[in-house]
Order: C-alpha cells, then sequence, then structure tokens
C-alpha cells in the first residue's frame, strides 16, 4: 500500500475509534467544519428572460414565511477560507503524532473550511464570527446570485467572536447589486418567537430553517469570554458560523455561532450572538479596527431575595451595586452601593454577568441609560462609559500546605483576618484603593468556609459598616442577630455573602 493510502487508513480507524469513545460526551461545536475539504458550491440558476424580480417588500401586516426568506437570503453569503494547518488537521492530532517518526512528516498543509456571514452595508460589509476567518490566508466569499468575491478581514474581536470583512470588487469592477440586511432589536424576542437560520451547513449551499426562541441570555457556556446568546432550536449545523438569525419582520437579530450536541450534529439547542451585542462590535471595529471596551466602575452581585428583603428594594431581577470605583464614570453620576440596576436602554437586566457584557460592548464613549431602584424608588440615570483600565489583581490566593495563619489573624466566624499590610496586598494583588481586612486562613467547618470564602477575600464591611481592622470587623460580627451581611473584594468583583453566626 502506497504511504497516501497507508495514512488515509490509519487516520479513518483512528477517527472511527475516537467516535466510539467519545460518542457519549455532550459538546460545544463551533459551526464551520475545519480542516474539511471545500465541497463546489452550485451558482445560483440562471434566468433566462431578463433580470430576476425583486424581492418583496414586507409590510406592517402578516406575510408569509417564503416572503420573508425572498428578502433575507440575499444578504447571506458563503465564506471559503484557506490557512495553513499542522498535517493531522487544525491543533494538531495525537494519534498522527505517535506515528510520525514512522510515517515522516510531511509538514504544514493548506486547509480550507466552509462558513457563512450577513451583508449589513449594502457597501460591501459583511458580519461573520471570528473563528470562520481566524488566521486565515485567503478569504473568498460567495453570494447568492453565484458571484465569488474576495474580502479581507477588517477587524476581529476573539473574546465576542466577531468578526467584519470588507468585500473586494474585481480590477475594473463595481461592487453593486448587494443586499443588505438591517438590524433588529434582539432585546425585543420572547420565547417562543418565531425565528429563521440562514446560512450554509455542512457547505451545500444557501439553507434555511425555521424554529423559535428557545432562551435569551445564555452565559456562563464557556464558548467566548463575553456571553449573552439567543438560544434557538431553529436547525443549525457545522458550516452555519456567521450566518443570520432573522425574525418574520425579515431583521438581522442574531448571527450564528455555536451548538450544543453529542455528534457535531444540530439537536435543537443552538447559540447566536445577539445583534444589540454584535452591532457595535462591528461598528468599533469598521472604525477602529478593533474593540475598547466600555467601563462603568462599579462591582456588582446578583439579585437574590435575600438581598430585596435587606435593601427594602421590591425588584426581583437585577444586579446590586456593591462598590463605587471613586474615578469611575459611576461616581460621576446618581449611582450609590445598594442601588439595583435592573435595566440598561433598552435592555432588561437579568444578572451580573449580561450586565458586565453589555457594558463591556457598548463600548468606550458610549452613553447608556441605567435604570435603578433605591428604597423602593425608581429612577434613571444617563452615563457616559470610558475605556475598561487593565486589571492588575493577582490570583485568588489559596492556602499554602503546612503554612499556618499569621500570628496576629483574629478568627471571625471561621475566616482568620490580617490588617492589609503591603506584604499582604501585593501577595494577594489587592489594588491599594480596596480598605478592609484580608482573609489569610479559613478554619474548616466554619460558618465562613460553609460559603465559599477564600483565602485572598477581603473583608470590606459588616452589615454595611467599614470592617477597617481585624478588630472592627469582630466587633460588627459580634453584634450581628443571627446573620451578618459581610462585603467581599475578590479581584475586581464586590459580592456579599450572608455569615450565620
Amino acid at each position: 500500500m502506497k504511504k497516501g493510502g497507508l495514512l488515509l487508513g490509519l487516520n479513518l480507524v483512528l477517527s472511527l475509534l475516537a467516535l466510539a469513545v467519545g460518542g457519549a460526551a455532550i459538546a460545544l461545536y463551533w459551526l464551520d467544519p475545519r480542516g474539511t475539504p471545500e465541497p463546489e458550491i452550485a451558482p445560483a440558476t440562471p434566468v433566462e428572460d431578463g433580470e430576476p424580480a425583486p424581492p418583496p417588500t414586507l409590510g406592517d401586516g402578516p406575510v408569509a414565511t417564503a416572503d420573508v426568506v425572498a428578502v433575507c437570503l440575499p444578504a447571506v453569503v458563503n465564506i471559503s477560507t484557506t490557512r495553513t494547518v499542522q498535517a493531522g488537521g487544525p491543533g494538531g492530532n495525537p494519534f498522527f503524532d505517535l506515528l510520525r517518526p514512522f510515517l515522516g512528516d510531511p509538514g504544514p498543509q493548506e486547509a480550507q473550511s466552509l462558513g457563512s456571514g450577513v451583508i449589513v452595508d449594502a457597501e460591501g460589509v459583511v458580519l461573520t464570527n471570528h473563528h470562520v476567518v481566524a488566521d486565515a490566508s485567503e478569504i473568498r466569499v460567495t453570494l447568492a446570485d453565484g458571484r465569488e468575491l474576495p474580502a479581507r478581514a477588517v477587524g476581529s474581536d476573539p473574546e465576542s467572536d466577531v468578526a467584519v470583512l470588507r468585500l473586494e470588487a474585481p480590477e475594473g469592477q463595481r461592487l453593486d447589486g448587494l443586499t443588505a440586511l438591517s438590524y433588529g432589536d434582539s432585546s425585543a424576542l420572547r420565547q417562543g418567537d418565531r425565528v429563521l437560520a440562514i446560512g450554509n451547513p455542512f457547505g451545500v449551499g444557501q439553507t434555511v430553517t425555521m424554529g423559535i426562541v428557545s432562551a435569551t441570555g445564555r452565559a456562563a457556556m464557556g464558548i467566548t469570554d463575553y456571553e449573552d446568546f439567543i438560544q434557538t432550536d431553529a436547525a443549525i449545523n457545522p458550516g452555519n458560523s456567521g450566518g443570520a438569525l432573522v425574525n418574520l419582520r425579515g431583521e438581522l437579530v442574531g448571527i450564528n455561532t455555536a451548538i450544543l450536541s453529542r455528534t457535531g450534529g444540530s439537536h435543537g439547542i443552538g447559540f447566536a450572538i445577539p445583534s444589540n451585542m454584535a452591532r457595535p462590535l462591528a461598528e468599533a471595529l469598521l472604525r477602529d479596527g478593533h474593540v475598547t471596551r466600555g467601563w462603568l466602575g462599579v462591582a456588582i452581585q446578583d439579585l437574590t431575595p435575600q438581598l430585596a428583603r435587606s435593601l427594602g428594594v421590591p425588584a426581583t431581577r437585577g444586579v446590586v451595586i456593591m462598590d463605587i470605583e471613586p474615578t469611575g464614570p459611576a461616581a460621576t453620576v446618581d449611582l450609590r452601593r445598594g442601588d439595583v440596576v435592573t435595566g440598561l436602554d433598552s435592555e432588561t437586566i437579568r444578572s451580573s454577568r449580561q450586565f458586565r457584557n453589555l457594558i463591556a460592548t457598548r463600548g468606550a464613549g458610549a452613553e447608556v441609560r441605567i435604570r435603578r431602584e433605591r428604597q423602593g424608588q425608581a429612577g434613571e440615570v444617563q452615563v457616559t462609559l470610558r475605556p475598561r483600565p487593565a486589571v492588575q489583581a493577582g490570583p485568588p490566593g489559596t492556602p499554602s500546605p503546612g503554612q499556618p495563619a499569621p500570628a496576629n489573624a483574629t478568627d471571625v466566624g471561621g475566616m482568620l483576618l490580617a490588617p492589609l499590610t503591603d506584604a499582604l496586598r501585593s501577595q494577594y494583588g489587592v489594588s491599594p484603593q480596596v480598605a478592609g481586612s484580608v482573609v489569610v486562613g479559613l478554619r474548616d467547618g466554619s460558618p465562613a468556609a460553609s460559603v465559599g470564602l477564600r483565602v485572598g477575600d477581603v473583608v470590606t464591611d459588616i452589615n454595611g459598616q467599614p470592617a477597617t481592622d481585624p478588630a472592627r470587623a469582630e466587633q460588627l460580627y459580634a453584634s450581628s442577630f443571627l446573620v451578618a451581611m459581610v462585603g467581599v473584594r475578590r479581584g475586581v468583583d464586590q459580592r456579599i455573602v450572608m455569615l450565620r453566626r
């Protein structure tokens, strides 16, 4: 057998073995088939008698799904990229690496992959995913009418998985006849709303599937650093990355990004970046070539029923402002510690992760409207965000085996507290602006250990009173009735824990 045949056979056997071993696992998959040969894309069927009829215009009343598709389809494109990879596929093949000494090393090879994109400006601006075009040496875009055009990456943001391309006209020609999709308001989506997913699954060509919005505000999925996904059961598959998620008004409400699957195929759990998140990122990439994230200068925590009762607010959803950076934008407006943020512009705030993402993606220089409640009274402020400063905070402290807590540590509910000296600030990465007492140890089985406190946490206040030193913290804790409300600073985050007496 020739070496090429032997390699092909070994890779096939090893791939089947990997499927058999990992078939029961659920994983998150990007939606483009990386490292697979590019299939041929059939050009659009030409119209023999004159030009094709223009797509219908969608009115305000009920419309047929086919009319929505006719409006949106011309704006969704296929993206083909070429990148250099090591033999065995992107990231290498560990099984192939074991056999490399015997089979030889063919060296770097070119690989093609497919994805999708959406024209958002008729001047040739295409919105897609970062992972579709990452490390690409060549990008080709095929339009719905069969034209194939080169494209260049204007900017890409891996933290949100958004990228912007610009189509390039062939020499001596103009970019004309392009159809762009308009952005919709993704915050208006409700569970159960019908949506259409348009893209190029498995490289077969443009495909449309329909489903509903299964959920909004999906975060902590581990897909990107900044997550606020729309979840949908509209069938999306590998190759749909960067494709459009549209509502029945023909508006772009999301960019299809990933799926939750056992096999890599659609199981009815797909995720899309909401348009309200993607749009400001795309505008920043077009303007600056990179994203400068917004900063409000607050430490926040999710609102819980217990916190709501303690703060005397009727809100059931939102985030609590735990601390305000004295030099930050929030310090310039009427925001205080203990305020409950319930809305940002048109968005309803459900979690601290969502609020963090929205502030970041609005970008530096953006003016935002914040709705808040304070002791049962609703209010609203407008504030201009600033560039997010570089954060230099050490990792959370961990106890060193065999090293006892300092002799001057004070036991407060199982927290071994020490004064914040310069040495301890340096050891645990505590900012000079943070005041309080640092946790240098935890007593096993204590109330403090049961609520998830860590060595390196800083106790800033107890029951709303500053815990300036361990003695003051001990006094405040001892005067608590049944439960102490302890403010804790961890890195750049501020939270409240309920510590029983």
